[in-house]
């Protein structure tokens, strides 16, 4: 796993599990204050602020990295590099993130003082089947990462609440990605946070529950102001934004036709991305693969290019390969690989690097001599 995707996981543990449910619980004590307190009206803004940079830096690194750029060209790419309009971004997803997390937050907060926790775990709980329905009948559910079978499910299940939670609080632009929520549903799901505040306002003054003081005007102006930024910050990413991945931002596309995508890239290290994720995404286009690779082996097989490592060759599904299906190749493979780790010393990975291609490679120059194509 690459270290910016790594920093990216320890950091959504931490705002789900740590960053959120403190914002939540600075606001219910701010509401349930009849007075509003200064001091603690300030340290909440501190608070939902760092936590707002912190989800926008882990946008902003992913899409600059050099490897993201290289090898996921057709998604990375939406932050300028330098100008103005770099800070128009940066600045953008700060503010759409710092409104998420302040109206969602309030939401919830409101929500907990008209039902308590089971009316706060009913309304999350309600919108997450909602999304985790879209994701399955849309064939979107399990996660890209090439785990086993049985765990796989499991890990996606974690991922997808996971992910849509951070995302509900603090619109987490990255989330757009189509092996995450999706452009279409990213939007569509703060669009219903900016709306869940001002119902939960309008529960809250017709339960009558505000007495005769003038929370409810703050509420209501809070509100206000929050939806006026976070659209002010749209339509800053928007513009801002390069060109090309504008559509990403309301995008349909799910984490197979993204695979797909990939695969009818003219790069061959944009087309080898798809063998880090899970078989599912490339299973319904596994004979265009197999043609794509019985004519391109060989060639891949004399330059051997520096991004084609050891790593991603082994991720490679051995059925995908020329003569993957032929029980004798598939020996002479499997007899290689172990005389590669008896043998060991510093060439043993560059050894067993070339074993894969050769063996393969040797199949398909056999075939391509007895129907006299080489």
């Amino acid at each position: 796993m690459p270290p910016v995707s790594e920093m990216m996981m320890f950091k959504l543990a931490e705002v789900f599990s740590e960053s959120i449910p403190m914002s939540i619980v600075q606001i219910n004590t701010i509401f349930e204050s009849e007075d509003w307190d200064v001091p603690i009206a300030g340290a909440l803004f501190m608070s939902v602020l760092f936590v707002a940079e912190a989800v926008s830096y882990m946008t902003y690194m992913k899409d600059i990295s050099e490897e993201s750029r290289r090898s996921g060209t057709i998604f990375y790419g939406f932050v300028p590099l330098a100008g103005v309009r770099l800070l128009v971004v940066k600045w953008s997803m700060i503010l759409l993130s710092f409104c998420q997390l302040l109206g969602k937050s309030s939401e919830m907060a409101i929500l907990w003082v008209l039902g308590g926790k089971k009316l706060v775990f009913s309304v999350l709980g309600g919108e997450m089947v909602v999304y985790l329905i879209f994701k399955v009948v849309r064939g979107d559910f399990r996660y890209w990462m090439p785990l086993p079978q049985g765990f796989s499910l499991v890990f996606s299940l974690i991922m997808r609440v996971t992910v849509k939670t951070v995302a509900d609080f603090t619109g987490f632009v990255h989330a757009r990605h189509p092996y995450e929520m999706g452009g279409f549903y990213w939007m569509f799901n703060m669009v219903l946070t900016q709306a869940g505040v001002f119902t939960s306002i309008y529960l809250l003054e017709s339960e009558d529950q505000l007495g005769e003081d003038d929370r409810a005007e703050r509420y209501r102006t809070t509100a206000s102001g929050g939806l006026f930024v976070w659209c002010i910050a749209i339509v800053m990413l928007y513009f801002g934004s390069e060109k090309d991945f504008r559509h990403t931002f309301f995008s349909l596309r799910t984490s197979k036709g993204y695979s797909k995508a990939l695969f009818d890239s003219v790069e061959d290290e944009i087309k080898f991305q798809i063998f880090e994720d899970h078989p599912n995404y490339y299973a319904h286009y596994e004979d265009k693969i197999k043609d794509w690779m019985a004519e391109n082996w060989l060639r891949l097989h004399e330059k051997m290019p520096d991004w084609l490592t050891e790593e991603l060759i082994d991720l490679i599904p051995v059925r995908l390969l020329p003569g993957g299906t032929d029980p004798g190749v598939l020996d002479e493979v499997l007899i290689k690989v172990e005389k590669d780790k008896k043998k060991g010393g510093e060439k043993k990975g560059e050894k067993r690097r070339k074993g894969k291609f050769q063996t393969f490679g040797r199949h398909v120059l056999a075939i391509g001599n007895d129907n006299g194509n080489f």
